[in-house]
């Protein structure tokens, strides 16, 4: 780490003044979150722009990288982490590392409890302080990092800086962790506007994060987006893949922070008894994520579960086919029982993860849009989270933007 950082001209050997000035600390009762004020410097000097100094605000929700041993095994203490990251010899008085303020969560959330409310929480502490800074890091735990990475990129219509989610799957008071670069080099991303989208950085890579999935509960590298190329990949340098970013808005952010969550996902497995599925017909669901086998198949003998479908589609509930697959994508026309699902109206998810699909579903549904405008979006990309039908034979090669905007709904919904 310390090779490369001397290689991207973040030289390792400076010293601890940020001891000598000390954090200066407050707690905000309307926020009910705790700040940290660094006096780290950067510039992006990466790009070769030296007379521009980058401001990252890093919120700080929970997760292992924060966690240090006690008498009760690993868990967050008090403080911890912002003095470890304030006396980071890579980053305090550093020239070439982003300034950067440290906004902690009052209540630091296992990623397991994470929910609605708190990417709602996240939008809004963004949309206030975007102005104030080039970018932002939030540090979460990795076990639903990715559901979160897909919820905050549809929550933001128009965003025009960074915001970089990462984790570690070793806390950083461990002398062998992966928390160390995955913040370091998280903060450079941060710092960079040219990247203005959701993004989970791991080990080595930057991905998308609506496009992101954890792919390993132990492995340092965890995360992987299987439909899409990584944005950026860390070696010797870091290279970007320029032609994968999604382009600046021209607009002013704005936040849909509604989400509903009367979604169920069934998943299929075979054998399954039907028994459960009328059940779930008959409940007041607002929406329902069919993981399909292979390309968007299920099992044809199983009438009771088409009857199943047709009653929920019958009742106007919107359902989303997507494959278990890592890889590849969702045909519903290739198959008999994939041809019925089509014409009872449920709708392709194409190459969508899932917890795009159901990140995506819940906020669409929260919107009201009539019927034709919800079938477009969800069957459009919003934010890069699907490929376009063509491209979907080789995404690994293709950069589907955006095919439909936020503004294309409000507009035509008047």
């Amino acid at each position: 780490m310390a090779a490369l950082l001397t290689r991207l001209g973040l030289s390792t050997g400076v010293r601890k003044v940020i001891q000598r000035w000390g954090p200066r600390r407050y707690l905000s009762s309307k926020l009910t979150e705790k700040w940290v004020n660094t006096p780290v410097r950067a510039s992006k000097c990466l790009l070769g722009r030296e007379d521009e100094r980058s401001k990252v605000l890093m919120i700080y929700t929970g997760g292992t990288i924060g966690m240090a041993s006690s008498n009760k095994g690993l868990m967050p203490l008090e403080g911890f982490l912002e003095d470890k990251i304030m006396n980071m010899e890579d980053i305090s008085g550093n020239p070439k590392m982003p300034m950067v303020d440290i906004l902690r969560w009052e209540e630091l959330l296992d990623s397991s409890n994470m929910d609605s409310n708190g990417w709602a929480k996240l939008a809004r502490q963004i949309e206030k302080y975007y102005l104030d800074y080039d970018g932002f890091v939030i540090l979460h735990g990795t076990d639903t990092m990715a559901y979160s990475a897909s919820a905050l990129s549809f929550m933001f219509e128009n965003l025009g800086k960074p915001v970089i989610l990462t984790g570690s799957q070793i806390p950083l008071s461990e002398v062998y962790n992966d928390a160390r670069r995955n913040l370091l080099v998280s903060l450079i991303f941060a710092g960079m506007s040219e990247i203005p989208e959701v993004c989970i950085f791991f080990e080595t890579r930057l991905f998308r994060g609506n496009r992101s999935k954890k792919v390993d509960s132990q492995g340092l590298a965890a995360f992987d987006s299987p439909n899409f190329p990584p944005l950026a990949t860390l070696r010797n340098d870091i290279r970007i893949r320029q032609d994968l970013i999604r382009p600046q808005p021209h607009r002013k952010l704005k936040i849909h922070t509604k989400v509903t969550n009367d979604i169920a996902v069934l998943h299929l497995v075979p054998g399954f008894d039907d028994t459960f599925i009328h059940q779930m017909a008959q409940s007041n669901l607002e929406g329902v994520v069919l993981h399909l086998y292979g390309t968007g198949n299920a099992p044809s003998m199983k009438a009771s579960l088409i009857q199943a479908i047709e009653r929920i589609r019958d009742d106007g509930t919107p359902v989303v086919a997507v494959s278990q697959c890592l890889r590849g994508s969702v045909d519903m026309g290739y198959y008999k029982v994939g041809r019925k699902l089509l014409d009872l109206g449920v709708l392709n998810g194409g190459d969508m993860t899932i917890e795009a699909a159901c990140t995506k579903l819940g906020n669409i549904l929260s919107r009201n849009l009539p019927k034709e405008l919800f079938i477009s979006a969800m069957k459009n990309s919003l934010r890069g989270e699907v490929s376009a039908p063509d491209d979907m034979i080789n995404s690994k090669t293709h950069n589907p933007f955006t095919t439909l905007h936020d503004g294309d709904l409000e507009w035509r919904r008047l």
